[in-house]
Order: C-alpha cells, then sequence, then structure tokens
C-alpha cells in the first residue's frame, strides 16, 4: 500500500485538510484502499445554497434532502443511501476549486468545513476515515492545515 493510501486509510488521521496533490491521485489511492471518493467541483457555489446543491447532485443525495446544515449532517453520517457503503471502508470528499466559496463566502464555507469535521470525527468513532479535502488553484490557502504526505 503506498504512502497516500496508507495515510486515506487511517480514520484517527482523517479529517477536513488542504489537498496537497492531484484529486486524480486521491481519487485512485481512495479506490485502491477501498475508500468511496467523491469529487465534487465548488466553484459555482456563490452561497451556502448553491454548496448544498453541488454536494446533493454530485454525491446524488436521496430524494427529500432538507438543503440545510442538519440535513447535510444527517446525510454524511447516514451513508446508507450510497448502494454500497456497507463495503466501503470510508470516504473522501474532494472540493475542487473552492477558491470562491473559500475566500468571497468564508463565513458559509466555515460552517461547513466544522460541519465537515463533525462528520469525521462521527465516523472516526465508527472506525472509518472520512476526509474533506479542500483543492483549489495553485498557491491558494483555505487556512486548513496540509493534507500530510503521509
Amino acid at each position: 500500500m503506498d504512502a497516500l493510501q496508507t495515510l486515506l486509510s487511517d480514520a484517527a488521521r482523517a479529517g477536513v485538510f488542504q489537498l496537497t496533490c492531484e484529486p486524480r491521485e486521491v481519487a485512485q489511492a481512495a479506490d485502491a484502499a477501498g475508500l468511496a471518493c467523491f469529487r465534487i467541483d465548488i466553484g459555482h457555489a456563490h452561497d451556502k445554497g448553491d454548496f448544498l446543491r453541488h454536494l446533493q447532485q454530485s454525491m446524488a443525495f436521496p430524494e427529500g434532502f432538507g438543503a440545510n446544515w442538519d440535513a447535510l449532517f444527517d446525510c454524511l453520517k447516514d451513508l446508507a443511501w450510497i448502494g454500497d457503503a456497507a463495503t466501503q471502508k470510508g470516504f473522501v470528499v474532494v472540493l475542487e476549486r473552492s477558491k470562491h466559496f473559500g475566500a468571497g463566502h468564508r463565513h458559509e464555507f466555515e460552517d461547513a468545513m466544522s460541519l465537515m469535521q463533525d462528520v469525521a470525527e462521527y465516523w472516526r468513532g465508527q472506525g472509518r476515515p472520512f476526509w474533506t479535502l479542500i483543492g483549489g488553484p495553485e498557491g491558494w490557502q483555505s487556512g486548513y492545515p496540509a493534507m500530510a504526505a503521509g
């Protein structure tokens, strides 16, 4: 198992981090480690509603998703709506093109990342990693710690 697979498999280290490699590499390592990976382009998220819609569409949330923070938390801690969730060893959410939402809508971005950290802690208690990786243009920093090299 390579270093990225090993890192992504570690529930104790999972949480919210700045992406430090190509999303494609993360997706490949996640797949090899038996983790579900969702690559979500949030480059056009202008507010909380847009952010939630991007996640809802990309992750195919169940019908009736409430489009609020509580509903997002509930969906992400009960992933039974993912057909093979029971066989997944963990989960990786890669938020691509995050600069506009992360820098321009900082309060809502912080609320979202706080929620994602809470989800990671929930799954850590289940012994399964849940990663949220924040990507953006070269040189942009989200303010979250960089993902460890492994």
